[in-house]
């Protein structure tokens, strides 16, 4: 059931998100809303997929998206700060990779060295995610609208303020990446019976179900933002 449950998921988001960006490409060109058909969007997403197939193995498209890149925001920050960020995210991706390809494809739990590695990222990945709270949680706050500023951290260059769906999808990521933490670390201790330990595990899952969607559209939405 869970297995079925994200990848549905995940097709109905990357279909959203693709869709989202379809239809902002168009109001961009026309200036003024425009008339979706089904039909056109499909041609331009085969006509997509196929022009970035081809581009993987040249060279200057590679170095066209070093360059790209380098635009995104995550750059501009203090040297802590961006290393927090980035070991955030390197470490989401691996407990990603290590949690769900055992929950899809393999019928059995994580065990033996796999589970020792899922630990360690998992504790790299509560640290990180404590200082990026920290030090983020101003500029993604609903009761004002903070800018960046060189004032605010040192080092840090000027960039636009984050959008409206960016805070929400900040504090979606957030909210369940402490529920990930809390159940993992209850795990640990021998105070539930084998019963809660099953509803622990659901929780852990459906956590980390909802923090790798939120991750997906928050990325999305910030890179959008980013490059523009």
């Amino acid at each position: 059931m869970f297995g079925i449950l994200t990848l549905l998921s995940l097709l109905v988001l990357i279909s959203a998100l693709l869709f989202h960006h379809y239809r902002r490409m168009l109001t961009s060109i026309s200036k003024a809303s425009a008339n979706y058909k089904i039909s056109d969007y499909l041609y331009w997403q085969a006509k997509r997929i196929s022009k970035e197939m081809s581009s993987l193995f040249k060279i200057p498209a590679k170095k066209k998206r070093l360059k790209l890149l380098q635009k995104l925001a995550i750059f501009r920050y203090p040297a802590i700060e961006k290393w927090c960020i980035i070991l955030l995210s390197l470490s989401f991706v691996l407990l990603v990779l290590t949690g769900f390809i055992y929950a899809l494809f393999i019928t059995q739990s994580l065990y033996g060295y796999p589970l020792l590695l899922h630990i360690i990222l998992g504790g790299v990945f509560s640290i990180c995610l404590s200082i990026v709270v920290v030090l983020q949680a101003p500029f993604y706050s609903f009761h004002k609208e903070a800018e960046f500023s060189k004032d605010t951290f040192e080092g840090r260059e000027v960039v636009k303020p984050v959008t409206v769906k960016q805070k929400i999808f900040f504090w979606l990521f957030i909210i369940p990446c402490l529920l990930l933490a809390l159940t993992a670390l209850s795990l640990m201790l021998p105070v539930f019976s084998l019963t809660a330990q099953l509803v622990v595990i659901d929780i852990h899952r459906y956590s980390a179900l909802s923090a790798l969607l939120s991750a997906i559209a928050f990325t999305y939405f910030a890179f959008i933002n980013d490059v523009k």
